[in-house]
Parts: structure tokens; C-alpha cells; sequence
């Protein structure tokens, strides 16, 4: 059976990755939508020192050898070269092509994506007997990772609560900027109020979760299960567990000794017991799809 992983980015989807990484069986691809042009060390989780990208580098070469015309830039499909491709529902045929050579062949095969929550119903289309994984993380973790980059380079300016829930700039990360905007373009009929920095993040979080969660439950039936970073981490092999089956396979031993060895707990929440944080949720709509995602209660208490 294949597996399709989708996440928002900056949600610990690669750390995912990495443990299935070390299934010795399986067929796995790492942002099949993506530029993937120049290598990319340890990817999101930076917890390995390999390229990420190589074997699917390889793979789209052998696709693209018999497709005269066709470009590696024709399988870039979302930002940064162009966010509103990650809005569109459909799959252009060379794209929907492409996935089914990576995903349809023998033996199990998985692919995570990070540009795919609006195109659920498309890739069931290629994989109808899929199992679907939503990895989640919890919505404040994820803004405090865009707000202050990669090795929290912006937390002088973010770090002060003030500036965190207040502040309202150009700034972009992972172009949470074109894609909060198409986002509020998606939610126009709500009315919602300008976001500030924090909130256009929220925003992002809050389409990515609905609108994948709702496709993948009516595209997947109960072969669609949510998987939440904190839940990973306390525990690998209860979620490895859970993901295997539903392709029908125990987790392979090497995969859970990698997982017990590299995952670590979350650290703790920017400005955790902050009442913005309710205030921001509120304003963005979220409030309800917190309880479904179960963060709910511990984000309320």
C-alpha cells in the first residue's frame, strides 16, 4: 500500500521522514512537489547529514528521459516560485503522471508532501487505496518556528511579547506572506480582521488543517488518521505504529531504534500562558478546529 504524509511546513513532518527513512523496504519520496533542485542537508528536522532530495532528484530524471519538453520546473508546483499553485485543486496531467510513477509500483511506497493539503481529492484519484497521515503540530509551535527562523535568527525581534502578537510587517518565512494572502482570499466571505505577523501563520495553519483533514476523510474513509508532532515525540512507536497499519506492516525494527535514538521532546511554548494567544485564535477562526485537532483543551486551560 503507499502512504501519503501531508503537513504544513515547519510541523516536524521531517523527522517523520527520517525514522520511515530507515524502512529498508521501503520506496520513499521527500517533497515530491518541490524545486528539489539543490541538495538539501537533513532537510526540515536537520537530524541527518544526507541530501534529502537526491533519490528524488534520480527518480524525476528517468521520468523527464522519455517526456521531450517537459521540465523539472513543470513539477514545482507551490511557492516560493508560485504559491498559488499550492491553491489550485487539480493536478495538471504531467504532475498527476509524474506521482503515479513515483507511487504506483510494487512493495510499500510513501511520500511526504508539504504542498498538497489542497489537492487531497487529486492524488486519491491516483491512489485510491492509500493510507492518508495528516501530521500535525501544535499551531502555536509552528508560528514560533517561522516568526523566529532557523536558528531563532528574528528572535530579537519577535522575542518580546509585545512585538510577537502585535507586530504587522512585510515579513515572509517560508512564504507565509503570498500564501497567508491567498489564504485570506480563500476566508474573504468571514470578514476576518488584518492579521498581524502571528496571525498570518495561524491562518496558514487553519487552511492547511481543514481543508486536508476535510478532503482526506471524504477521499480516505477511515484510512485517514491525524498524527500530531507531540504525540510523536512523546511516544515514536505508538505513532509508527499507527501509521504502519495502515498499510499492514509491523514497523521494522530499525526504524523504531532510530526513532527511541533522534527524537526529542518539543521545548517549551513562546510566551505559553499569554491570553493573545486565545485572542489571536479567535480572531483568525480557529477555535473549533483546535478541538478537533485536540490541542484544544490544553491551549484553553
Amino acid at each position: 500500500m503507499t502512504l501519503v504524509l501531508q503537513g504544513m511546513r515547519r510541523s516536524g513532518t521531517t523527522i517523520v521522514y527520517d525514522a520511515l527513512d530507515h524502512d529498508p523496504d521501503l520506496a520513499l519520496w521527500y517533497e515530491p512537489l518541490a524545486a528539489a533542485k539543490a541538495p538539501a542537508i537533513g532537510g526540515g528536522s536537520g537530524a541527518r547529514e544526507v541530501d534529502v532530495f537526491a533519490r528524488l532528484r534520480a527518480a524525476r530524471e528517468a521520468f523527464l528521459r522519455d517526456r521531450p519538453g517537459a521540465t523539472e520546473d513543470d513539477l514545482n508546483l507551490g511557492a516560493p516560485r508560485d504559491a498559488a499553485l499550492e491553491f489550485d485543486g487539480d493536478l495538471p496531467p504531467l504532475v498527476a503522471d509524474y506521482l503515479r510513477f513515483l507511487l504506483d509500483r510494487p512493495g510499500p511506497v510513501a511520500a511526504k508532501f508539504t504542498r498538497l493539503y489542497a489537492k487531497v481529492p487529486a492524488i486519491g484519484r491516483i491512489v485510491p487505496d492509500a493510507g492518508f497521515v495528516l501530521l500535525l503540530r501544535d499551531p502555536r509551535a509552528v508560528a514560533v518556528s517561522y516568526l523566529f527562523g532557523k536558528a531563532r535568527r528574528n528572535e530579537r525581534i519577535y522575542g518580546d511579547p509585545d512585538a510577537f502578537f502585535t507586530r504587522r510587517s512585510s515579513y515572509t518565512a517560508w512564504s507565509s506572506g503570498p500564501i497567508s494572502e491567498l489564504v485570506r482570499r480563500e476566508c474573504a466571505d468571514e470578514r476576518l480582521p488584518e492579521p498581524t505577523d502571528l496571525e498570518r501563520i495561524l491562518l496558514i495553519w487553519r487552511f492547511t488543517v481543514e481543508r486536508a483533514w476535510r478532503d482526506a476523510r471524504a477521499t480516505f474513509g477511515d484510512r485517514a488518521i491525524m498524527v500530531r508532532h507531540e504525540d510523536f515525540c512523546a511516544d515514536p512507536e505508538r505513532e509508527l505504529r499507527r501509521i504502519h497499519d495502515l498499510d499492514g506492516r509491523a514497523v521494522p525494527e530499525s526504524v523504531a531504534d532510530w526513532a527511541r535514538a533522534n527524537v526529542r521532546t518539543p521545548g517549551p511554548i513562546h510566551a505559553e500562558g499569554d491570553p493573545r494567544w486565545r485572542e489571536s485564535f479567535r480572531r483568525m477562526g480557529l477555535d473549533d478546529l483546535l478541538d478537533e485537532a485536540g490541542y484544544g483543551a490544553s491551549i484553553k486551560s
